[in-house]
């Protein structure tokens, strides 16, 4: 009988403990004097549509907790004190993100937030130009080339910079190639000569349209510049021609693997480009112009070039070499 009247007592202190009872744990977050909080909410990318973001590290720096977010971008962290601190975001591909949060006189917190992904370089190419002219003068241009992709598609400005020669100019983007691109005399870089490039880490810098920066998202080098000049045999010094005309230079050797491209241009002030770019292997010494385009040149004067084109993009162009169709 005491068993039976000792269970009856449980039943009736378990009943009304679940029912209007106060609450009474300090752990339960339904008692009015709980004095820990929680932080919950959702992480989502900044491209529209949103998109949740798994995998996010959130940091709470209060209590030094780190969680990550599930795969619909949720998390949580609970039984925090409740203070005043900052919480942190980061996600490899986005940029880092934190927010101020005040748990005082809060028993929850709740967050969504966004994070933008960082531009992504999916190509750049540096290269440099050596334009050979008389008597013995070599000028020198840097060619940059960027292909960057952002899923916010915000990009608000790009840069090349390399911290060793304190480079820092901006790219132009071209809606017919789709780069961000620019080309550069030595007097613009402030350098004496290109060849002070080579080996060095240019890196590519993005703003977007918020003023946010994300540094050096990727980088190249110059690999060379090309000194050796090709030299040619005939025609030159204004020869006259004769269809159709064979153009002859000497065997080129610097050592590396390269192509050749072939152009003809009119004499004057203003030279205009009449046949060409014309790609040779590396094997060819001479080409005989018996194209409709060479061989219907009106007479007049007009020089040929050849421009040697390795495997980086790096080019030289030849001295000009004349002659005259009559």
């Amino acid at each position: 009988m005491k068993i039976f009247r000792g269970m009856i007592s449980l039943l009736l202190i378990g009943t009304a403990l679940s029912c209007d009872a106060p609450r009474l744990n300090p752990l339960d977050p339904l008692n009015p004097g709980y004095q820990l909080a929680s932080i919950d909410g959702t992480i989502l990318t900044a491209s529209l549509p949103h998109q949740p973001i798994a995998g996010v590290k959130v940091f709470w720096k209060n209590q030094n907790l780190l969680v990550e977010t599930d795969a619909a971008g949720k998390f949580l962290i609970d039984q925090l004190p409740p203070k005043q601190g900052w919480i942190y975001f980061e996600k490899d591909g986005y940029s880092n993100d934190s927010l101020p949060i005040n748990l005082i006189n809060q028993k929850s917190w709740h967050i969504t937030d966004t994070l933008n992904a960082i531009p992504k370089l999916d190509s750049l190419v540096i290269y440099t130009s050596v334009v050979n002219r008389y008597p013995t003068v070599q000028s020198d241009t840097l060619y940059v080339k960027a292909k960057i992709s952002d899923a916010e598609n915000d990009v608000a400005s790009v840069f090349i910079r390399c911290t060793e020669l304190s480079i820092n100019k901006s790219l132009l983007f071209k809606s017919s190639s789709g780069y961000y691109e620019n080309k550069f005399s030595t007097a613009e870089l402030n350098l004496n000569s290109m060849d002070e490039g080579i080996g060095k880490n240019f890196g590519i810098s993005v703003y977007d349209r918020f003023g946010k920066e994300f540094k050096k998202i990727g980088f190249s080098t110059i690999k060379r510049t090309i000194r050796q000049d090709i030299i040619f045999k005939s025609p030159a010094n204004l020869e006259i021609v004769k269809k159709p005309i064979k153009f002859v230079w000497n065997r080129f050797l610097p050592g590396f693997n390269f192509s050749y491209n072939f152009e003809i241009y009119t004499e004057g002030n203003s030279p205009k480009l009449v046949y060409g770019p014309t790609s040779f292997s590396k094997e060819k010494v001479e080409f005989t112009a018996d194209l409709p385009d060479i061989n219907n040149l009106p007479a007049g004067q007009y020089f040929w070039v050849i421009w040697v084109i390795d495997d980086f993009q790096n080019r030289a162009r030849s001295l000009p070499a004349s002659f005259v169709v009559q």
